[in-house]
């Protein structure tokens, strides 16, 4: 079964809802997107949920404290976007257990999946993040809003290919955070509302760029299960243009922040990889289109 067909006609009026309903928060930038090392703080002692044939996502919003976070958790309930991706993700796979999609405060720009508890957790700094680190660059508010749904989107669906990876027991060949992002980007270019899915994957690209920006090369943890944000990057733009040539064209180029002819000459056959390989592992648990 194709998670393409499945994902398309759910998720444009998804895209179309989401991008009208949050501005973001009143937040200041973070330093580091997406920062610390990408897994759950400690583990509490927690029981376990109990498995059933009807599992479902269930969103749940955290409590909020700062300034900046209050105004996000306000911003996000209003947009009821935990319930959104709870949605589509009810509408994509079968679940044998309960998965929590929560909003927390985490005193970081984070995010994560804790399989003990079966928890996917966006944290409101980075939220914040998303609708504030494009802010200069963006020509019009539309412009800087559409960074901070494709960021929110990026991430849940990023921890959704942790979440699956551990529920299903897939295999995960090389580092388990590259094939979330490529589960991520699969999805983000599978969504289509008249050009938002491919809009929003573009804005990901902007993210993961500026995140590089803040970086400091001396100092980049080469040693972590994350690749680098500027590889993360060009990544994407590969996936992007390898699952619509014709359309990222004006992404090809030799200069810096544009996909370099090489690696672009391999694009269409890594993301048509990466669609089989998801099709392949994702078939058994999916819902009928």
């Amino acid at each position: 079964m194709n998670i393409r067909r499945i994902v398309g006609g759910a998720g444009a009026l998804l895209i179309a809802a989401t991008l009208t309903a949050c501005g973001g928060g009143e937040g200041t930038s973070t330093t580091q997107a997406k920062s610390g090392d990408g897994s759950a703080p400690a583990a509490t002692a927690t029981a376990t949920p109990k498995e059933k044939a009807d599992g479902k996502f269930v969103p749940v919003y955290g409590e909020a404290t700062t300034d900046e976070n209050v105004q996000m958790a306000k911003d996000l309930k209003d947009g009821q976007w935990l319930e959104t991706f709870s949605q589509l993700g009810n509408g994509i796979l079968k679940l044998p257990i309960d998965v929590t999609v929560a909003a927390e405060e985490c005193e970081e720009a984070n995010a994560y999946y804790t399989p003990d508890e079966k928890k996917i957790t966006i944290c409101y700094e980075l939220a914040n993040d998303g609708f504030t680190r494009y802010a200069e660059q963006a020509e019009s508010d539309e412009e800087n809003q559409k960074h901070g749904v494709a960021n929110l989107y990026d991430t849940f669906f990023h921890e959704l290919g942790h979440a699956v990876i551990d529920i299903y027991d897939l295999p995960a060949t090389g580092k388990e955070d590259d094939a979330a992002d490529q589960l991520s980007a699969y999805l983000m270019t599978a969504l289509d509302s008249e050009g938002d899915g491919q809009d929003l994957a573009l804005q990901t690209v902007n993210y993961y760029f500026l995140a590089a920006s803040d970086e400091d090369r001396a100092t980049l943890p080469f040693y972590d299960e994350h690749s680098m944000s500027e590889q993360r990057a060009y990544n994407y733009m590969c996936y992007m243009y390898g699952s619509d040539t014709k359309f990222y064209e004006g992404f090809v180029g030799e200069e810096p922040g544009m996909l370099p002819k090489a690696r672009a000459e391999r694009c269409e056959d890594e993301y048509a990889k990466l669609v089989k390989a998801w099709d392949k592992l994702l078939d058994p648990h999916l819902k009928a289109a």
